[in-house]
């Protein structure tokens, strides 16, 4: 029986014991916090009202309060408005009346008190807010190509309700940096309703175009632009036509051009091509030729060859351009004319079947080897530094004895595409 009763009473002391346990827990909730305004969830807030609620309450404590804080979240994150880290009097009372400055975005205000128990609450109240300037823009963000175009165009419309528009700001950012604002003063019709129209230069690490609109009472309605600026590679594409160049043994007379700079389409002689370290640049050059049929051979100059003329024995300390040229020709002269800048940077040394040879050509067989450039067709070739080009023949001269221009000559036409790297 003795027994018995002890085994009741652990049980009653464990019940106790649960008991208080969870009175303790409940202690946890020894702040109050109460918000005045009703309706208890919902506080309207028209922005063009000139008069415009604020909130006010009250916090009470079991123990001294240590901070409180008074917030509003919106769609630009959680703003704080009022906070209080010491209290007169009674620290365990605290009653709070803030004025938010109310926007569009703003969803709820939250009072946050925390005291020297560790103890934690927060209480919140909806908030709607209306009116204000209403900003419609046409574009979402911008992407700029600066090799393309520099510059974009934002369109859209900004009104008010009340016709107490006052400005439109602008500001490009670059990262963390804020670039200078421009702003648009608004009067008259333009108060009620404005149509947005303004051209921006963007440059290399731009991230963002702001708008902000702001009326007569100060609302503000923003909006942030995403803004992503590449620049792509840019090509240059020229057509030099009727270009001269010498190809029999005479070429190295003084003024005989021999070879071309694909850069600029400038036609060099012999004596200025090894005066100049870098070669004065050229690209291409041509070989003996017979005068009475309409075709010509070509070769890299970096080869130093050439029949009866080789630059290294001129100079070997030439730094001369490669370039590599498709044996197979490519079309004929509709082909060469029809060609476009797009056409050409698609081309590859390898289409259509054709082979390629980075030295000259006149170890090969005649005729029957396509390797001449025979009049009224077209040759692809490219250079080292990353020209893409397209060469027909269009014309042999041939010299009368009594010309100042000694030996035979060739009329050619030439497309080239490269990238610009300045």
């Amino acid at each position: 029986m003795f027994r018995k009763i002890n085994y009741l009473f652990a049980i009653l002391l464990t019940l106790v014991i649960f008991a208080c346990n969870e009175d303790d827990a409940g202690s946890d909730a020894s702040i109050t916090i109460s918000i005045d305004q009703n309706p208890v969830d919902y506080a309207p807030v028209d922005l063009d009202v000139e008069a415009q609620a604020g909130f006010s309450g009250h916090i009470s404590s079991e123990s001294n309060l240590v901070k409180v804080t008074i917030s509003v979240d919106s769609d630009q994150g959680r703003i704080m408005i009022d906070e209080a880290t010491s209290f007169d009097g009674n620290a365990r009372s605290y009653d709070f009346d803030v004025q938010p400055d109310y926007a569009l975005g703003m969803t709820t205000l939250i009072a946050t008190a925390e005291n020297e128990s560790g103890d934690i609450v927060e209480e919140s109240r909806k908030i709607n807010v209306k009116g204000g300037p209403v900003l419609a823009l046409d574009v979402t963000e911008f992407i700029i190509d600066l090799s393309v175009e520099a510059t974009g165009t934002l369109t859209g419309n900004v009104t008010s309700a009340k016709d107490i528009l006052s400005q439109v700001d602008y500001t490009l950012i670059s990262g963390d940096v804020r670039g200078d604002t421009k702003t648009v003063t608004l009067s008259g019709a333009d108060k009620s309703s404005y149509d947005i129209s303004e051209v921006f230069t963007f440059e290399m690490g731009m991230t963002a175009l702001e708008v902000a609109v702001t009326d007569d009472r100060g609302n503000v309605t923003t909006n942030t632009l995403t803004v992503s600026v590449v620049a792509s590679p840019v090509f240059l594409y020229y057509e030099y036509i009727g270009k001269e160049l010498h190809g029999t043994d005479k070429r190295k007379t003084a003024g005989n051009g021999i070879g071309i700079a694909l850069t600029d389409g400038k036609v060099y002689d012999m004596a200025t091509i090894t005066a100049d370290p870098d070669g004065m640049g050229i690209d291409f050059m041509i070989t003996n030729a017979d005068n009475t049929t309409p075709k010509v051979r070509f070769y890299s100059p970096s080869s130093q060859n050439g029949d009866k003329f080789k630059l290294s024995e001129i100079n070997g300390e030439l730094n001369l351009n490669t370039t590599t040229f498709s044996v197979l020709d490519r079309g004929d002269e509709a082909f060469f004319d029809a060609a476009t800048k797009d056409d050409i940077m698609a081309m590859t040394l390898t289409d259509e079947g054709a082979s390629t040879r980075d030295t000259d050509i006149r170890g090969l067989a005649d005729g029957s080897s396509n390797v001449d450039i025979v009049g009224g067709r077209v040759i692809y070739f490219e250079t080292q530094w990353g020209a893409q080009c397209l060469v027909r023949l269009r014309e042999v001269k041939e010299n009368p004895e009594s010309s100042t221009m000694k030996g035979d000559y060739y009329v050619m036409d030439f497309k080239v595409v490269y990238q610009d790297l300045n």
